[in-house]
């Protein structure tokens, strides 16, 4: 694992807070190389089932970031990491099951009963990354371009809601297509985690995209959604939270279902860490 990582050249570590990790690399061949040998046989069939080289490669790149990320909370090595979806679709990694007869010569954390990790992946052009939690019930990310082409006012007149639009067309033109694309993310990794599709997604969230929407570059920013639709199965006593990063030219999105009460020491959003 650390072999992996000392190969992943300008790989990036985040913490947005204690309870979720995230880590992005950069979509190249040499991301694809350092990362490949982690991954076991049902993550190379996933990805040989895309259609395009780049997609297959970004497919590897965001199964190996899952790997690093889940072995680094469960105590195992990342090849050691089992992959898979729950009934709803939702995707987990875990430890391999151990019979009872290691059980006590486990590492620290097989030991300790920690369940699956949720996990989920993103990538745009150019940066692939995935994000990982113990504690987090259902969890969600989201990568866009801030230099992406787009047109933020009629992509939000059909698909956000009243308010945000009306926000959005009042900040300066220059402004809007950060803020806008800042906003998909969120919604793009609730629908993640929630299980709502895009375009589905879109009009079931908002957020406040006023002046202050936008992450600074030394740390994360949460947010608190202006009006969200009901999820089915959301565990009860589930409280869902929101991040979006700054990582040039990208920006990122995190939300996550946690129990009630909120992990401790949230409230300080951490810096990302050195990369």
């Amino acid at each position: 694992m650390d072999d992996a990582r000392a190969r992943l050249a300008g790989a990036a570590p985040l913490r947005v807070h204690p309870a979720v990790r995230l880590l992005a690399a950069p979509d190249t061949a040499v991301a694809d190389e350092a990362l490949s040998p982690l991954l076991g046989a049902a993550d190379h069939r996933r990805a040989s089932l895309r259609r395009h080289p780049e997609a297959r490669r970004r497919t590897r790149i965001g199964r190996g970031l899952v790997r690093l990320l889940a072995a680094d909370l469960l105590g195992i090595a990342a090849a050691e990491v089992v992959t898979g979806a729950g009934p709803a679709g939702a995707p987990y990694a875990r430890a391999p099951a151990l019979p009872e007869s290691r059980r006590a010569e486990s590492r620290p954390r097989e030991a300790s009963g920690i369940g699956a990790v949720a996990v989920s992946v993103t990538h745009t052009r150019g940066l692939v990354a995935a994000a990982a939690s113990v504690e987090a019930s259902r969890l969600g990310v989201d990568v866009e371009r801030l230099d992406r082409r787009t047109r933020p006012e009629a992509i939000a007149r059909r698909h956000f809601l009243p308010p945000e639009v009306l926000t959005l067309l009042a900040l300066p033109e220059p402004a809007r297509p950060a803020a806008f694309l800042r906003a998909w993310t969120l919604k793009e990794a609730w629908g993640k985690a929630a299980g709502v599709a895009v375009p589905g997604a879109l009009s079931r969230i908002g957020f406040d995209l006023g002046t202050r929407f936008a992450p600074s570059e030394e740390a994360p920013s949460e947010h608190t959604p202006t009006e969200m639709a009901r999820t089915p199965g959301s565990p009860a006593g589930s409280r869902w939270r929101f991040w979006t990063m700054h990582l040039a030219p990208f920006t990122l999105a995190a939300a996550g279902s946690f129990p009630e009460p909120a992990p401790a020491g949230t409230r300080g959003n951490q810096v990302p860490a050195s990369r």
